[in-house]
This record gives C-alpha cells, sequence and structure tokens, in this order.
C-alpha cells in the first residue's frame, strides 16, 4: 500500500524528531559522544555513530525540502 504524502511527511518528522533526541541525549558518557576506542577485541566507532546520525538528519530535512518544493519569499526592509 502505497502511504500519502501527509503519511510520508509525519514519518519523516518523527524519525527528525527520534534523531534529534539521540543527538541531544548524548553526554559526556554515552555511545556516541566519546571517542573512537578499540582494545583487545572490541572496537566502538563514537565518531562514526554521531556522524551517521548527522547525515541521516540531514538527508531527512533535504527529503522534506524536496516535497515541499520551491518556495519564494519577499523581505522589504534596508540593508545597514
Amino acid at each position: 500500500m502505497t502511504k500519502s504524502q501527509t503519511e510520508v511527511i509525519t514519518d519523516l518528522l518523527t524519525r527528525r524528531d527520534a534523531v534529534l533526541g539521540q543527538l541531544a541525549g548524548l553526554s559526556s558518557t554515552s555511545v556516541g559522544a566519546l571517542p573512537n576506542t578499540s582494545g583487545t577485541g572490541d572496537h566502538v566507532d563514537h565518531v562514526g555513530l554521531r556522524q551517521s546520525l548527522y547525515r541521516e538528519l540531514a538527508d531527512i530535512d533535504a527529503m522534506l525540502e524536496k516535497i515541499a518544493g520551491p518556495q519564494e519569499s519577499i523581505s522589504r526592509g534596508r540593508l545597514t
């Protein structure tokens, strides 16, 4: 079943909120906020996780802009 445009936008906004929540929840001790670590038998790519969240956020914003289509704005005032 194909989703309506409204459902797609709602899904994208929901995921964007979730990604923003993950980024906001990063503390100095949480996964994703630390530098990469590697030791005997384990490796945690904290930087990669954080970068993937930012990349996903940018992709979602780009999709929402594409769905919204071109917009025109007019502003009046004086530049100083």
